[in-house]
């Protein structure tokens, strides 16, 4: 007598579907963080023959684009706007069921903060400008690394202390990952 396992009928299920085994296909990149607008070229491994191309779709609508959509090797090009995306790459085992993989990509916006370094006196301010692409503004949080290193507030304008020393303001975006960008501030 022999005894049906439940792995045994999930084979079935998946055969009769016609699903992929997930170590047939999959997604090779040398990154899968970058900054918006950026470019990483993805390339589709498989561990047994496929018949036809291999077909390659961005599944968020305005989650980026790709540079071209078949063949083996790709290059994707981040949306202006971060966020959590994924490319998937498509083909045909020779048994006839589809294989298929997602490579996960985290876009994070584009920080920095004009200028780099300032020197001022104690209890002077500031205005520090920030550059963002992919974020909206609303998103940064503003603050200081060192404690009692003076104050900021949450458009940037910076507060000297009443003692001399070297302050790190750091402007962060709250989005996955925390991306942020510096500024040294010299109070003499």
């Amino acid at each position: 007598m022999h005894k049906i396992t439940p792995a045994a009928i999930f084979a079935l299920i998946l055969m009769a579907c016609g699903s992929s085994n997930t170590d047939v296909l999959f997604i090779e990149t040398h990154t899968s963080l970058i900054k918006v607008g950026d470019r990483i070229s993805l390339t589709a491994q498989a561990t047994e023959l496929l018949e036809g191309q291999m077909e390659w779709d961005v599944l968020e609508l305005g989650g980026g684009s790709l540079v071209r959509t078949t063949g083996q090797q790709v290059t994707y090009v981040a949306p202006q706007y971060a966020g959590t995306y994924h490319v998937a790459v498509r083909a045909m085992r020779t048994n006839g069921q589809r294989a298929r993989a997602v490579q996960t990509i985290i876009v994070q916006p584009q920080l920095s903060i004009e200028p780099t370094a300032v020197r001022l006196t104690q209890g002077a301010s500031y205005t520090f400008a920030l550059k963002a692409r992919g974020v909206d503004p609303t998103k940064i949080q503003w603050s200081i690394d060192e404690p009692d290193g003076g104050a900021i507030t949450s458009s940037g304008v910076y507060t000297a202390p009443a003692r001399r020393g070297a302050f790190t303001v750091v402007a962060t975006a709250m989005t996955e990952g925390r991306p942020s960008a510096t500024a040294v501030v010299n109070v003499e």
